[in-house]
């Protein structure tokens, strides 16, 4: 059995929960459904998807979520009032959202020229700021043999991390970890003192949590990124601002259309 026939199945099943629980009359054609099912499909394809074990999991909860479905029908639960009134709600849920992005497909593709204006009016939005990449290190200031070792290491020209680490320092930024830090995610102090080193210059920085040990590793500055490297992004902030204001205007015609 082809994937396609089992993905098929799967549908049809999900489709057949939710029309029965919600006592909606499915939609599928009996010659089609049997059609599916004949041959004992369900079994092939039970038999199909043991080589896929994420898909065959999924499978078999489908099936547990119908038999507990049917078994809920046949109880008598969805004439209940609460659980008629969730059913409802369910459905008008999913049948709005399906308008709503049914509206957004029906929208025409955004103008180059007001995306393009739209950027220029928006580059603080797209600017990132200047940032470094950091190698810190916490000293303890009482162990005089790590502290000598890290004055000498300020002028060498190879460092030997991994010396300062068994002499005792404490590695609270690690070159393998960094990233772009701007100047909202830096310790003052240490953006000041980073601000007027050269990349792999090191120098020591006493805060009041303690002494550290800082590595510049780069430096990029601050620049706007070019309309090229957003357009996904202006595209679907276009695309969800096109879709609220048509489906605002589309409420004020049911409105009217009620007499409201």
């Amino acid at each position: 059995m082809n994937i396609f026939r089992i993905i098929q199945i799967l549908f049809l099943l999900t489709f057949l929960i939710v029309s029965y629980a919600a006592a909606i009359p499915p939609l599928w054609d009996r010659e089609v459904i049997s059609e599916i099912m004949r041959d004992n499909s369900v079994a092939r394809a039970n038999d199909a998807m043991k080589n896929n074990q994420d898909l065959y999991l999924n499978y078999q909860h489908l099936l547990i979520e119908q038999h507990v479905a049917q078994e809920a029908v046949r109880r008598g639960l969805t004439e209940r009032l609460d659980v008629s009134h969730q059913l409802q709600t369910a459905r008008r849920t999913v049948l709005i959202n399906a308008m709503k992005e049914d509206i957004l497909r029906q929208l025409p593709a955004p103008d180059m020229t007001e995306m393009q204006l739209y950027y220029q009016n928006h580059l603080a939005a797209y600017t990132l700021p200047d940032a470094f990449k950091l190698e810190v290190f916490e000293l303890d200031t009482s162990n005089n043999k790590l502290m000598i070792l890290a004055e000498s290491m300020k002028t060498a020209k190879q460092l030997d991390r991994q010396k300062l680490l068994q002499a005792g320092a404490k590695q609270v930024m690690a070159e393998s970890s960094t990233k772009w830090l701007s100047e909202k995610q830096i310790h003052k102090q240490i953006y000041l003192a980073v601000h007027d080193m050269k990349d792999h210059e090191t120098r020591l920085v006493k805060l009041n949590s303690g002494l550290y040990f800082v590595i510049r590793l780069a430096y990029r500055e601050k620049f706007v990124r070019p309309f090229e490297k957003v357009y996904s992004e202006i595209l679907m902030e276009f695309k969800k601002q096109g879709a609220e204001k048509e489906w605002q205007n589309y409420l004020q015609k049911i409105k009217k259309q009620l007499g409201f």
